[in-house]
């Protein structure tokens, strides 16, 4: 199964409750940066999904390069 890596910016309106089932959705990390950013790889199937919620007004996805170095995110 194909995967997408994005960047998710939540945007400041979004109530905490809404963000944690986002995450749980998709599998977000609880790692968000102090702009607001959360790197992420989703399934291509959901991709479709994801786009619907940003559509909506939850988040903006970003297509930034990143990586994983064990627990740390590498910009």
């Amino acid at each position: 199964m194909a995967t997408t890596r994005c960047v998710v910016y939540w945007h400041n309106r979004v109530s905490p409750e809404a963000i944690e089932a986002i995450r749980n959705k998709f599998g977000i990390p609880h790692y968000t940066t102090v702009n607001g950013e959360s790197p992420c790889e989703v399934d291509d199937e959901q991709m479709a999904l994801l786009r619907e919620c940003e559509r909506r007004g939850f988040l903006a996805i970003r297509q930034k390069k990143w990586c994983k170095n064990g627990d740390q995110f590498i910009w």
